[in-house]
């Protein structure tokens, strides 16, 4: 293919629109077919039917008319092709003087298409994308080139078109024809929640619902999974938790409580700030601190492995953050809201089941796997993907000696949190910055709705006066900082950084440190 033909072929799909001709005829495919098709297949076979339109449509035009140039004159009467159309055939049927003072002289011309009229600019003397196209041979690009060049783009408008059509459903990605799906009777979703009510609420493969569900044995098995598929979906008893790639069914009454609310110490709601203020000492601390409500963008090179630094609000929930340099490795690209994955322990290869709760940016499911392990605030969590879909590896790393270690300690007297250091357990490495031992947090958990009602400067200013006491220096690190703000109310360290920027009671001291002004 030459350069100009290929350049104008693949102009043609990068403004590739959908008619709706073009989905009659993906109807009339998936009823021939009798099976559901992924938006790509839909794609693909429609890249391959408006290829044989367009030779043909070539073929035709070439001795119908001239190929329509935003540049050129024409006259009433003349037969046009616009290869930007779909190489549609017009014929002019008026012409008229343009008005626009930055384009005079220029006209307009009015065109009977097959469909409509339409009008189009001609005797335009400014360039114009149009004029470099030419009528489009449907055989110089094959469909694979035409994906690996546009494919980004039909895919986009073709889903677009789908969702907007109500003659088409899709579940897990599969498209189908709604009038085609297999009656699913009331009894039949009876038995589902029945099977998995046995099961413990679930979860459970589609297939092995349909053993005990009666469905029509000649309608092929895809299409009747499919339909299963489809009324369970829309049946408010049922929730499809699998990751991406195949389904699985859990019954939402019997779903964990705090899958199906945040809990409460989870629950963040945003404080208004100026990100501006946040130079890149702390965007680079706003990374480490693997906070599920920072602002960051998702890493564009992904590492296969992630460590989190786990805060008080997860330690006690039992969860992970989904935070933004981590999303990638859980199973976030299903369109459910509540996924179920599994978990591996890294030391023992024991397994146990975790859910990603998209809504509330955390992963539930590690509260007893806490406990064995005896992490603490601060503690480092290894995380990399398992060997198959939709398995996570999880471990710690054990802390070099038996003995116990200084670390920050906060206790409850009263309504008062009593900062000091004391010599605790310790069984995981840990972040040596962001390590707090809670003494006894039931008491600071009942606190929190005192906490609630402060702002946050006053929340700051309670951490700050109590961890600076810590230190001759009386310099306090940001990760420390964010931490124990944490114990009191969820906080994540953008917010609390940009009070720390505008604050003049604060002074940066480097490398993350600040100190009251007057005392640095």
């Amino acid at each position: 293919m030459s350069t100009d033909s290929a350049s104008s072929q693949y102009q043609y799909w990068q403004q590739f629109t959908i008619q709706p001709s073009d989905l009659d005829y993906l109807a009339n495919f998936l009823m021939e077919r009798e099976r559901p098709h992924t938006v790509d297949e839909l794609a693909r076979e429609l890249v391959r039917y408006r290829q044989e339109q367009l030779t043909e449509l070539a073929r035709r035009s070439l001795s119908q008319g001239r190929v329509y140039h935003p540049a050129e004159a024409y006259h009433v009467g003349e037969q046009l092709i616009f290869p930007h159309l779909g190489n549609a055939l017009g014929e002019v049927i008026a012409v008229r003087a343009g008005r626009n003072p930055e384009y005079e002289p220029f006209s307009v011309i009015k065109v009977q298409l097959e469909d409509d009229e339409r009008e189009f600019v001609a005797e335009l003397q400014h360039p114009h994308k149009l004029n470099e196209l030419t009528l489009l041979p449907a055989n110089e690009a094959s469909p694979e080139e035409i994906f690996a060049c546009c494919g980004d783009h039909i895919r986009s408008v073709l889903l677009e078109a789908l969702e907007q059509d109500p003659q088409f459903v899709n579940v897990a990605h599969m498209w189908f024809l709604q009038g085609l799906l297999v009656e699913i009777s009331p009894g039949s979703l009876n038995i589902a929640e029945a099977m998995l009510d046995m099961a413990g609420g679930g979860p459970m493969r589609t297939e092995e619902l349909m053993e005990e569900i009666d469905l029509p044995p000649e309608v092929p098995e895809e299409l009747r999974k499919f339909s299963l598929e489809y009324a369970l979906l829309r049946d408010s008893r049922f929730d499809e938790v699998g990751p991406a790639g195949y389904a699985l069914w859990y019954l939402r009454s019997l779903e964990p409580k705090e899958v199906l609310e945040t809990p409460p110490l989870l629950q963040y709601v945003p404080i208004p700030y100026n990100r501006q203020v946040l130079d890149e000492a702390m965007l680079s601390l706003e990374r480490r601190a693997s906070d599920e409500w920072s602002e960051l963008p998702a890493t564009e090179s992904p590492d296969e492995s992630a460590t989190i630094v786990l805060n008080y609000p997860h330690w006690r929930s039992g969860t992970l953050p989904l935070a933004p340099h981590v999303a990638h490795l859980f199973p976030t690209a299903h369109l459910a809201n509540r996924i179920r994955f599994t978990f591996v322990d890294d030391d023992t290869g024991e397994t146990f089941p975790g859910w990603v709760v998209r809504s509330g940016r955390y992963v539930y499911g590690l509260k007893d796997w806490f406990a064995a392990k005896q992490v603490l605030v601060g503690t480092l969590i290894d995380l990399r993907p398992g060997d198959e879909p939709g398995v996570i590896r999880i471990g710690v790393r054990p802390f070099r000696t038996q003995r116990g270690e200084w670390l920050r300690t906060v206790t409850v007297e009263k309504d008062n949190l009593l900062f000091e250091v004391t010599r605790v357990p310790v069984a995981c490495e840990f972040d040596e910055l962001a390590a707090v031992a809670v003494k006894n947090p039931d008491a600071l958990d009942a606190l929190r709705p005192q906490f609630s009602r402060a702002s946050l400067e006053a929340l700051l200013e309670r951490a700050f006066s109590g961890l600076a006491g810590l230190s001759l220096q009386r310099a306090v690190h940001a990760m420390t900082l964010y931490s124990v703000l944490n114990l009191m109310r969820r906080v994540p360290p953008a917010p609390m950084l940009a009070t720390l920027a505008v604050s003049p009671r604060y002074v940066s001291l480097g490398d993350d440190y600040w100190a009251y002004r007057g005392e640095k």
